[in-house]
């Protein structure tokens, strides 16, 4: 009865940690993609709508009002794409993360997530940044989501080095 309960437990932190570590990501990656299309076009709209670019085609980049239809379409993408992200993270940090496991991790992430939604599907399924931004500012975005990811990492940290004080 106590395993069970134990599992169910670890269970209920695992998801938790995973729903913590995809709001940061989310949340920084779609701050930066909004910020750098501010910067670079005028206009909010095209580094969210673009990555709705697998549901309207290539034409979602050059729309440059936010609106339910794109931004909500290409944010919610980002945000699902960052989700299946967090679950790897997750399962690289391990039970019990250190902050070494947890900065390695972090900085594996990045460079592997670009170069696997880059690389591995069909372009309609790519984020669509590159129809916007430069490497340079994709890198950015990248970056931004890794970090966010990390920050929903530290109350696990502070628990597991907490417990051992």
């Amino acid at each position: 009865m106590a395993a069970a309960q134990d599992m169910t437990e670890s269970g209920i932190l695992m998801i938790a940690r995973i729903l913590r570590i995809t709001v940061g990501g989310a949340l920084t990656s779609t701050g930066a993609a909004l910020a750098l299309s501010r910067l670079r076009t005028g206009s909010y709209g095209p580094g969210v709508n673009c990555t709705a670019h697998w549901l309207y085609g290539n034409k979602a980049a050059d729309v440059h009002k936010l609106n339910v239809a794109h931004s909500f379409t290409g944010i919610a993408t980002n945000t699902a794409a960052v989700l299946f992200w967090s679950w790897f993270y997750d399962k690289a940090l391990g039970r019990t993360p250190k902050m070494t496991r947890a900065l390695l991790a972090t900085a594996a992430l990045g460079p592997v997530s670009c170069l696997i939604d880059y690389k591995a599907p069909p372009k309609r399924f790519t984020p669509g940044w590159e129809l916007v931004f430069s490497r340079r500012d994709m890198a950015i975005i990248y970056f931004a989501m890794v970090l966010g990811m990390l920050s929903g990492v530290f109350p696990s940290l502070e628990k597991s080095e907490s417990s051992k004080a």
